[in-house]
């Protein structure tokens, strides 16, 4: 499994800077049949169940992710 780059970003990019494809929201928590569906047809990335946060609660995971290279883009 390759490791996934993160790019620290101040807004979300209409397209991926390292390929050029579609960027979409990254969701966590458990996944219904719907997140399932929409994370099947590349509308949105699953996270995973946990959220990683800083002290004051700030989250640390990545907000947004390519669908096709895999990058992660999290806002400063």
């Amino acid at each position: 499994m390759r490791k996934s780059k993160t790019i620290t970003i101040e807004r979300k990019p209409r397209k991926c800077p390292v390929c050029g494809n579609k960027v979409v929201k990254i969701v966590y928590g458990m996944p219904g049949p719907e997140l399932m569906e929409q994370a099947m047809s590349g509308e949105v990335i699953l996270g995973g169940c946990c959220i990683i946060s800083d002290e004051n609660g700030n989250q640390l995971d990545p907000e947004f992710g390519c669908v096709e290279c895999g990058t992660r883009f999290k806002r400063k």
